[in-house]
This record gives C-alpha cells, sequence and structure tokens, in this order.
C-alpha cells in the first residue's frame, strides 16, 4: 500500500504503534511524576496531578475505541484524516503546510493536495480546518497513528485543564479534593474533552485564559507569560469557537470590577463607586467584543447572535426527519424578548438534559445518569444553602460569581442553538467544570457555616 494512501489505512494501531505508544506513556508518567515531586511539597494538590493525566488519556483511548468500533467515523476520525493530508504535504510541500498551518488557506495552498497527498475536509471552515491545523502536529509526533495522535493532544489538552484547577484550589484552597472531582475527573469532560475535537482544544484554551487571567488581573503578578497565555488562549478560542470567548468575556471583566470594588476600604465610597466601576468593565467588556467583530464574526453583537441562534435551529429542525434524539425549547422569530424569554429552558436543557430515558444509545444513557447526579446535587446544594445563602455566597465571592455567569451564558448560547441530545451532550463540556466549581464551593462553604454555628 501506497504509504500516503490515508484513505483505506487503519485508524487502528499496528505493533510499531503500541511501541511508540507504550514509549510516550512512559516519557508522560515520568514528566508527570517528575512535575508532582516537585511542586507537592509546597502545594498539596499536586496529589492529583498524575491522577488527572492518567485519566484524560484514559478518556482519549475510551474516545477513540468508541469511534472506531462503534459509531465508525465522526468529525474526530474526519479531522484526523484531513491531518494525515497535512502530514502528507509537509513531506513533499513543506511551504505549502507551513502557510496553512498559519491560516492561509488560499487558492494556491488548495491546489497543493492531490492524490498522494490525500484531500482534506474543511477547507472551507476555517474553525474546523484549525482543528485539523492544529492536530497535524500531533499526528505528525505520533508517527500517522489515530490513537497516538489522540493521546497526545490529551496530555497538552491536560495542560489547560490543570491551570483552571490551580486557580480553584489557589482561591479554595480546602476544597482541592472537592475541586479535583468538578475540574479533573467529571466523566463527561474525561471522555468528550480528552479526543480530537474543537471542544477539547477549546477546553484547554478557556482554562489557560482563566490562568493567565487570574494571575494577570487578579494576583497582580505581572507577568508577559501570562498576557501571552492570554492572547494565544483568546486566538485559538475566536478561531474554534468564538461563543466560548464571548460567554467567558463578561464574566472575567465582572470579576475584576468586584475584585476593585472589594479592595475600597471606606463602606461609604464602596457603595458609591461600585455601580460606576461595574459599569465602566461592563462598557470596557462590550467595546472589546465590538473591536473584535470581524474575527468574532457571528457573535459580534446580540442581533448577530439572534440571527445565528435562528439560523441554526432551523438547520437542526429541519434533520429532525432522520430520526435523531431531538429536543425543543420553541420557536425563535428573531425578535430579542423572544430570545430571552428561551433563556430558561435553553439552560435546563443544557444543564440537566438528556435525562436516561430520553436516549436510544449507550453514550445518551451514561450522559443521562450523570445528570440526573447533577441535577440531584444542584437540587440538595440549593436547598441546603437556601436561596438567601446561595445568592450571599456567589455574591462574596467574584470567583463564583464568574464561573456562575459564565456557565448560564454558555448554558444559554449551547441550548438554544443545539436541538440534538448526541451534540448537546458534547458542546457542553466547558461549562461543566465551572458549574461543579460553583456546587462544589457553595456546599462546603454552607457546610462550614453549619459547623461553626
Amino acid at each position: 500500500m501506497n504509504i500516503a494512501d490515508i484513505w483505506t489505512k487503519s485508524l487502528f494501531p499496528g505493533l510499531t504503534d503500541y511501541v511508540i505508544m507504550a514509549v510516550y506513556l512512559l516519557v508522560m508518567f515520568i514528566i508527570a511524576n517528575n512535575v508532582k515531586k516537585k511542586h507537592i511539597e509546597k502545594n498539596p494538590v499536586y496529589r492529583f496531578y498524575v491522577w488527572g493525566l492518567f485519566a484524560k488519556i484514559a478518556g482519549a483511548i475510551a474516545f477513540c475505541l468508541v469511534y472506531t468500533l462503534y459509531y465508525e467515523g465522526h468529525d474526530t476520525t474526519n479531522y484526523y484524516r484531513s491531518s494525515e493530508a497535512l502530514v502528507n504535504l509537509l513531506f513533499q510541500k513543506p511551504l505549502n503546510y507551513f502557510s496553512l498551518l498559519l491560516g492561509n488557506i488560499t487558492s494556491e495552498n488548495r491546489m497543493a493536495f492531490d492524490a498522494t497527498t490525500g484531500f482534506p475536509w474543511y477547507l472551507s471552515d476555517y474553525t474546523s480546518f484549525t482543528v485539523v491545523r492544529l492536530t497535524s502536529i500531533f499526528t505528525l509526533l505520533g508517527f500517522k497513528n489515530y490513537f497516538t495522535a489522540s493521546i497526545l493532544v490529551a496530555w497538552v489538552a491536560y495542560t489547560g485543564l490543570w491551570r483552571l484547577y490551580l486557580v480553584f484550589t489557589d482561591l479554595f484552597k480546602g476544597a482541592y479534593k472537592h475541586l479535583a472531582i468538578a475540574v479533573l475527573f467529571f466523566p463527561s469532560v474525561v471522555f468528550w474533552g480528552s479526543g480530537i475535537l474543537k471542544d477539547t482544544y477549546t477546553l484547554m484554551a478557556a482554562g489557560w485564559f482563566v490562568y493567565g487571567f487570574y494571575n494577570f488581573f487578579i494576583k497582580k503578578n505581572y507577568k508577559a507569560g501570562f498576557i501571552i497565555a492570554m492572547v494565544l488562549s483568546s486566538y485559538l478560542m475566536i478561531s474554534i469557537k468564538p461563543y466560548i470567548f464571548v460567554a467567558l468575556l463578561p464574566g472575567t471583566f465582572l470579576w475584576a470590577s468586584f475584585e476593585r470594588i472589594r479592595r475600597i476600604k471606606n463602606v461609604i465610597l464602596r457603595f458609591l463607586t461600585g455601580p460606576a466601576i461595574i459599569v465602566l468593565f461592563l462598557l470596557a467588556a462590550n467595546f472589546f467584543i465590538s473591536t473584535l467583530g470581524e474575527r468574532l464574526e457571528d457573535y459580534a453583537s446580540i442581533d448577530d447572535i439572534i440571527t445565528k441562534a435562528v439560523v441554526t435551529q432551523d438547520d437542526l429542525t429541519r434533520a429532525h426527519q432522520y430520526g435523531e434524539n431531538y429536543f425543543d425549547i420553541g420557536q425563535l422569530d428573531g425578535t430579542i424578548t423572544n430570545f430571552i424569554s428561551k433563556a430558561p429552558l435553553a439552560i435546563f436543557a443544557a444543564f440537566f438534559r438528556p435525562f436516561f430515558w430520553e436516549g436510544d444509545t449507550l453514550l445518551i444513557f451514561f450522559a443521562g445518569l450523570e445528570n440526573m447526579i447533577i441535577m440531584l446535587f444542584f437540587l440538595y446544594v440549593f436547598l441546603h444553602a437556601g436561596p438567601y445563602r446561595f445568592i450571599r455566597i456567589t455574591g462574596r465571592s467574584p470567583a463564583v460569581a464568574f464561573s456562575l455567569l459564565f456557565a448560564l451564558i454558555f448554558a444559554f448560547a449551547v441550548g438554544i442553538t443545539t436541538a440534538n441530545f448526541g451534540a448537546l451532550v458534547r458542546l457542553r463540556i466547558p461549562l461543566l467544570p465551572f458549574l461543579g466549581m460553583v456546587l462544589f464551593i457553595i456546599n462546603f462553604y454552607c457546610r462550614r457555616l453549619r459547623m461553626i454555628s
């Protein structure tokens, strides 16, 4: 078989691939163990570093098995196959490859592909081709094997998830065990956030963005590395899923404004200037989003977002005839009042659906069981805390307020534009660590208050 015949080559590892995977896994374990030993004396949260990494890798392997044995192809395998075409192009026309790697999808670069390289999908879809471009690096390092490349993607993606965990545990040191469940070991995040998908890359980027923001703006650690982390992660989110960046931005600006207000010692001055500071920061967030209008495309304004939601929902509703697992939050008519009125149902769907009886596949069934646990825990925390204490703890902690706001905005965005349960369980994973953090922290403080009283 021609070495460049990527369209007939098996996705499963051969003997050589198993050896390469074993070497990589050994290297990962050695590096992870050294990182743990280096930091664990000063920071006990590193006891979960190795376990979190291998949960991520196990999730990647499980994901690969499901999409090769059960589904027999999907976006993930199409991303990978397309990345193989780019790797082939690297060895034949390296200048064209590096130009594509930088995002230059020109007619000249399109014409560089032929029967010997293979023809990649997604050249007309910039966001999807961004995943192909990034994956080509891991496909090259993985010696053109789907499983090995996926493991490498999971390894790198784990860095963002770990940074998010470091932020949360730095804020709430006594709750690091509970936060490990919310961030590192959430089943849906482990599975859907570890394969070659848009969600894996964007979840990693969100983690790095929050980490850079927290250290630079909240802790006032003015190092260039944190700004670089924010810029690169912002670019990644905007290039793949702009709505994640749009959902993050208001919360981070609100977080920064709350921190400024908290540092005002004079109570009267704080009361008088607080609203002005909040408005100022939110206007800055709006200006920032407007400035990035061209890059954010369909998410640069409320009108654009509503139009995008209507078009997306219409497309998904027409697909209902194919008999997949769908839900309906009602018709969108393009008006802002109608759009906002759908928020409760959209958020509820993104948080708690599908129920375990609503799907006809094993993955939907397990997602439904997980959702039932999330819903029961949410009800327990809310009822145990009570509305007043729930709101009070959220209001007194800018990080909790930020996380809840992001979870709500993101849930609304996903719930209103996704009518398919199969897509919903995958698309919502960026909100789960933030929602989990909110619930665990409120529960943690309620238990503390109860012990004190």
